[in-house]
């Protein structure tokens, strides 16, 4: 949990006291915490979004390994001249799992943690529609 420094303003991966001025360090969703101006909460912004990018990019090489791996065991079971090919596809299924997932991640850490307050999402999704369907 990141906790802010009333003093000195500055974020520590939890502790109770601060390493560079010694205040006691404050839960950034305490009521006293509330006050600390928006560029303290930009950064927690980003680090909270970051790790949640980071557990989801840990997420699509487990899904992009388990397709392809469940895709695989049947496309060598094939008969002998099917089964390169379909062997060949389960493993481009696991590795563009692994890349759509992984994409997405750093588009959502970028859409929703960066631009937060400065994104229209009716437009935005408009725009993904709109480029999905070209």
């Amino acid at each position: 949990m990141i906790k802010i420094c009333p003093r000195c303003r500055s974020t520590w991966a939890g502790g109770l006291a601060c390493e560079q001025c010694g205040a006691t360090l404050v839960d950034p969703f305490a009521d006293d915490a509330q006050q600390f101006p928006e560029e303290v909460w930009r950064y927690i912004r980003l680090q909270y979004g970051a790790r949640r990018g980071m557990i989801v990019r840990v997420l699509a090489i487990l899904l992009g390994a388990a397709a392809g791996f469940l895709l695989l065991r049947p496309a060598i079971a094939l008969a002998p001249p099917w089964s390169a090919p379909a062997a060949a596809g389960a493993v481009l299924a696991g590795f563009a799992t692994w890349w759509l997932l992984h994409m997405l991640a750093g588009q959502a850490v970028r859409v929703w943690v960066l631009r937060r307050g400065r994104l229209n999402k009716g437009r935005l999704a408009r725009a993904l529609l709109r480029r999905a369907l070209r």
